[in-house]
């Protein structure tokens, strides 16, 4: 049984202003995230208007993960002193501007400073979304909620996919600005985190964001969790920032940090990132000279099984938990990439036919692509916000999005070099090695948070184990945890 099932729960039309809030920064991100795949093609094209070269076209690509970093690490800090709520106002406004710089630019200059804004901009959205709405969801929709961000991620790339496959990249680039614009106006409708303003000692603000979350009639609820926030807050009130440094090298905050981080990093490893930045020369290297569908019309059906298997892990993660959708993603995608290694690697010696290997190649980049985001795609940035504990959750999930980037913009600059000397086959050596140790990882260490409250969470990390196998079991006076045993 859920440990929520018993548990009086908040007001749904606030959670659903929550979840809309997810569903706009999400396609907005994920437009921004899929832009470089369909914006290098059209501008490498003869009637662009901007003479752009392979390694102008890679900088192109690298500098938005390149600038994310300095925004989360920002945005980490920052929301600590001024809200969750306005660092995302201050990154739906750089979205804003970086699309409309792309689209009036002149020369490839202008493109570059473009995407170094979206990336900057889309970062604080991301360090900052995950942790407001984990911190206004209720613990029943949380899971739902955050699902909702990645699902429409996938959409925001299947929606630029599908721009770039019908309009000029001007248009494009435009667009979209329509979209961080809506998110913009969102955010009046939608209040700051009570965490925060319980952090900064101001109670009554937090007892009226308290009272929208609950709404009418649950006045016991709002001072009970309003007592509890108040009880494991105030003794970090007043902290300063080298404190917090200190707090972060205990064992129950560090324990998170290093799972979760590891689980970033490794997900990166397993292709997902490159593969989206640069999914049509994957595609068109891949093929070779045999063409199954026009490259954009591929990019168009893999961002459909991007969007579908996405919708479908969000609805089979409440019934089956993060660990199996982790695991299963992590599995299948390691088999998927590693047989499409090995046929590359037998066509590349002439020991398959053409056709044959452009139709396997073909199913088995679907099957891949379909692995890797039914699970890896979310789940790690998902876990990231829930599993941190709350003084420190601005500096640690800030610095873990940092270093996403900062790895992820080193190996999407250095993706011309891999591609020539790995070639396509080493890649997905590589991919399908990442993805088994990832699998390892992830039954050895990663918890299971499905329906547990943000306290409950914490909890678990101060017990003394690091495995997740060798966690204290015990059971609940009333109620029993998902797996009826054990936390």
């Amino acid at each position: 049984m859920n440990t929520n099932a018993m548990q009086p729960s908040r007001a749904f039309l606030p959670q659903m202003w929550v979840f809309c809030g997810d569903i706009f920064v999400g396609t907005s991100y994920g437009m921004s995230l899929g832009h470089s795949a369909v914006l290098l093609p059209l501008l490498q094209a003869n009637n662009s208007g901007i003479v752009i070269d392979e390694d102008m076209g890679s900088w192109i690509a690298s500098v938005y993960a390149m600038a994310a970093p300095l925004g989360c690490i920002l945005c980490g800090v920052a929301m600590d002193f001024w809200g969750r709520k306005k660092l995302n106002i201050i990154g739906s406004v750089g979205m804003i501007l970086g699309w409309l710089l792309i689209t009036v630019a002149q020369n490839a200059l202008m493109v570059v400073f473009g995407r170094v804004l979206e990336g900057f901009s889309r970062s604080v959205l991301a360090t900052a979304i995950t942790v407001l709405s984990d911190e206004l969801a209720s613990p029943k929709y949380r899971g739902f909620i955050a699902c909702g961000l990645f699902t429409s991620v996938s959409a925001g790339i299947l929606i630029i996919s599908v721009l770039g496959a019908f309009l000029d990249w001007r248009t494009a680039s435009g667009l979209p600005a329509l979209v961080s614009f809506s998110t913009l106006l969102l955010f009046y409708f939608i209040p700051e985190s009570p965490v925060w303003y319980v952090k900064k000692n101001t109670k009554f603000e937090a007892e009226k964001v308290l009272r929208w979350l609950w709404g009418p009639g649950n006045e016991i609820q709002v001072r009970e969790e309003l007592k509890q926030l108040s009880t494991r807050l105030q003794p970090h009130q007043h902290t300063n920032f080298k404190q917090n440094i200190k707090r972060c090298l205990q064992g129950h905050i560090m324990k998170p940090f290093l799972i979760i981080h590891t689980y970033n990093i490794l997900q990166i490893f397993c292709g997902l990132g490159l593969f989206t930045y640069y999914t049509i020369d994957f595609v068109s290297k891949i093929r070779k000279s045999y063409q199954i569908l026009d490259d954009y019309l591929t990019t168009i059906l893999i961002s459909v099984i991007r969007l579908a298997v996405t919708i479908a892990s969000s609805l089979l993660m409440v019934k089956f938990g993060r660990r199996t959708i982790s695991m299963i993603s992590s599995a299948c995608s390691s088999m998927s990439a590693l047989a499409l290694s090995l046929l590359l690697y037998l066509q590349s010696s002439n020991s398959v036919t053409q056709m044959a290997e452009a139709y396997a190649s073909f199913i088995l980049v679907m099957l891949y692509v379909g692995s890797v985001f039914f699970g890896l795609f979310m789940l790690p940035s998902l876990m990231i916000g829930e599993t941190q504990a709350p003084h420190v959750r601005g500096l640690t999930c800030g610095y873990i999005y940092t270093m996403n980037d900062v790895v992820l913009g080193g190996i999407v600059k250095l993706y011309p070099w891999l591609s020539d000397n790995l070639k396509m086959e080493g890649l997905f050596l590589v991919f399908g090695i990442s993805c088994v140790v990832c699998t390892v990882f992830v039954y050895l260490f990663l918890p299971e948070t499905q329906g547990l409250t943000l306290q409950q969470i914490e909890d678990y990390f101060h017990q003394p184990n690091v495995l997740w196998t060798t966690r204290r079991c015990y059971q609940q006076v009333g109620q029993q945890t998902q797996d009826n045993t054990c936390v």
